[in-house]
Parts: structure tokens; C-alpha cells; sequence
């Protein structure tokens, strides 16, 4: 398993199915996915953010040691990533005076507070975007008797 700062959480290599109930990878979150990553600057986490959309979830799984302990495992991620989301976003909006408005994100990486602030947040926020997909991906396919 693969985890990027603890981050993200399923290897990343190719293999196809023919599985049409239960989706091949994460391809499908790719525009979302997007207008997350402009909020960050650190090319490594895009990189491997953008090879996981297109990673085999059907070999993931094969490498997995069982569905049952990677979802656990990715539920317990999932909400670490939540609160390191949570905590970010409070102390952007404390910094910027922004309450209410969508967090914008620094136009180039600034050694600031609030931008190193906002780009955790970003990176929290498509963390948790790809790990939840693969999650949903993994529930399908422990429904379909994979193991």
C-alpha cells in the first residue's frame, strides 16, 4: 500500500476488469478533482493524485491483505483527513477574516502562513475526495463477493 503523507491510501499501478457494476478506477472524479489541485502547489501530491484517479481499483484490491481491513483502514483516513480539513479551514478563515466566502487559493506558493494554511486544506479536501471514491469502489466491490 501507498500512502502519501498519510494522505491517500491505495497503490497506484494499472489492471483492467471487466466488472461493469463496480467502477476500474477513479477516472470519473477527474473534473472534480481538478478544481481541487488548482488550490495546491506541491507537484509530487498532484502527480500522485492524478495517477490514483487512473490506478486498477480491481488490482488494488488483489493487493490488498482483504477489503475488509482497507476499509477500515480508509474510514479511520477519511476522518483524519476531515478534521485536518476542518482545522485548516477554521485557520484560513480566522487569518483572512473570510467567514463566510469559498476559500481562494494563493495564485503562486507564498511562505505564508495563511497559503501553506490553504493548501493543507486543498490537499485535505482531494485527499479525502480520491479515499472516499475508493472506498465507495471498495464497498461495490466487497458487495459483489470480492474478498
Amino acid at each position: 500500500m501507498i500512502m502519501l503523507t498519510g494522505a491517500l491510501a491505495f497503490p497506484f499501478t494499472a489492471w483492467a476488469t471487466d466488472d461493469p457494476a463496480c467502477p476500474n478506477n477513479l477516472a470519473h472524479l477527474t473534473e472534480e478533482m481538478e478544481a481541487l489541485l488548482a488550490g495546491v502547489h506541491a507537484k509530487e501530491f498532484k502527480r500522485t493524485i492524478r495517477t490514483a484517479l487512473h490506478a486498477s481499483i480491481p488490482h488494488a484490491i488483489e493487493r490488498a491483505d482483504g477489503i475488509n481491513a482497507h476499509v477500515a483502514f480508509l474510514q479511520k483516513e477519511i476522518q483524519h483527513q476531515a478534521r485536518v480539513e476542518t482545522s485548516a479551514e477554521l485557520i484560513a478563515r480566522d487569518v483572512s477574516n473570510n467567514p463566510h466566502n469559498p476559500l481562494k487559493p494563493c495564485k503562486r506558493p507564498e511562505e505564508t502562513g495563511y497559503c501553506h494554511t490553504v493548501e493543507r486544506y486543498f490537499m485535505a479536501k482531494a485527499s479525502n475526495l480520491a479515499n472516499r471514491g475508493f472506498l465507495k469502489a471498495l464497498e461495490c466491490y466487497r458487495q459483489d463477493g470480492y474478498r
